[in-house]
């Protein structure tokens, strides 16, 4: 399946911040500690059964969506991304892999689903990379495009675990990212005003890494 475009993106960061660096971004998240381990937490942390469609929003260079479709063959697996050039190297992977992964270039505040199309929307290490003015929209549409009960994991920058270690790595980020949000620990705020039902923390990782487990309320007025 080829990728199909959605809407031409212009202004986002991509991947590894820096266009030229793209291709050197599955390496970089390996010495950075977001290697295999890490793909393996946040497949654990979506807890399927193997019969969801679920889309990654940010999917960037594939990686976490070729695994999960090696652990969960029957799961119905898309990825959305602004980055032509991420989205290729995705491609050539779901090619190498015999894998029917559908890749959609686009922008996560403005994504052509229907309504209502997904059990399971996965953001990893995206948030931080939205503009500021577009991190709610982008929120409201992971809700749209969610089934009535259906959930989001949201994986990004949250407040630092009380290590020094953590404390000064992610100022270091800082430096270089705007995660603003999340080290302030507004994430959890944000998803609560686009509408989402309820969010939990359900887990932390290297440099204040959070997980946020969010849901859509159902037809009868709570979460599945």
């Amino acid at each position: 399946m080829e990728i199909v475009l959605m809407e031409k993106t212009e202004n986002y960061i991509p991947p590894a911040h820096w266009n030229f660096l793209t291709p050197f971004y599955d390496i970089g998240c390996i010495l950075l500690g977001f290697g295999k381990g890490f793909r393996h937490r946040i497949i654990k942390h979506l807890n399927l059964s193997g019969t969801e469609r679920i889309l990654d929003a940010g999917c960037g260079t594939g990686t976490l969506l070729i695994m999960l479709k090696e652990i969960y063959p029957s799961v119905v697996a898309e990825g959305l991304d602004p980055d032509e050039k991420a989205l290729q190297i995705a491609y050539k992977k779901t090619q190498k892999n015999n894998f029917n992964i559908p890749l959609h270039r686009g922008a996560m505040n403005n994504m052509h689903f229907e309504n209502s199309s997904f059990n399971v929307v996965l953001s990893s290490l995206v948030f931080h990379h939205l503009q500021k003015d577009n991190r709610l929209a982008s929120l409201k549409e992971c809700l749209r495009v969610l089934k009535p009960g259906g959930r989001m994991l949201l994986i990004d920058f949250g407040p630092p675990r009380p290590y020094i270690v953590d404390r000064i790595l992610s100022r270091l980020f800082s430096l270089f990212e705007p995660i603003e949000d999340g080290v302030e620990g507004r994430i959890p705020e944000l998803i609560l005003e686009v509408g989402f039902n309820k969010v939990n923390e359900i887990g932390k990782y290297l440099y204040g890494i959070t997980f946020y487990e969010s849901y859509k309320q159902d037809e009868k007025g709570g979460e599945s």
